[in-house]
């Protein structure tokens, strides 16, 4: 018996070390409270991999919203000086807008973080008031790792 054990014990750390390392990681959810009213509202984290990977698409549970989309914060079009007049609706410069994104780049080991006036994820239609207190789930599908379900707390901070 003690020839046995001792064939199993190397085994069963070579499995402990196998495992354990999960690719994508997600921690600090959140969303803001939005107001009565409101149809947009936006989720944010901090994500690492373990290997270059990108964030291709975000789904959001049916009864929140319609639909979610990645998005970033970026600086409008700079009209500089040589813009001959300005006129009321034209960007001016250093205005915000907010686009679109197709992915979001995840360098290994690099924690990217979602935050107001950066990369979130933009909640569209939504189908209540986002109140603070509740939760609702974002599933991440990757270009690389497999889908990952977070929850996410509505907070005002």
């Amino acid at each position: 018996m003690k020839f046995g054990a001792a064939l199993a014990f190397p085994f069963v750390l070579i499995l402990a070390s196998c495992g354990g390392s999960d690719p994508v990681t997600v921690s600090d959810a959140w969303a803001r409270s939005s107001p009565s009213g409101v149809t947009m509202g936006a989720a944010y984290f901090d994500i690492t991999s373990v290997d270059d990977d990108s964030l291709v698409a975000v789904f959001v549970s049916s009864d929140i919203a319609a639909r979610a989309e990645i998005h970033e914060v970026v600086k409008a079009m700079d009209m500089g000086d040589d813009a001959s007049e300005m006129h009321d609706d034209e960007m001016h410069d250093d205005a915000m807008s907010m686009q679109e994104m197709d992915a979001l780049e995840l360098p290994a080991g690099t924690l990217v973080q979602l935050g107001p006036g950066g990369y979130h994820v933009m909640l569209i239609d939504l189908s209540e008031p986002l109140v603070v207190g509740e939760t609702f789930d974002l599933t991440l599908d990757f270009d690389q790792a497999p889908d990952l379900t977070v929850t996410v707390e509505v907070s005002d901070r």
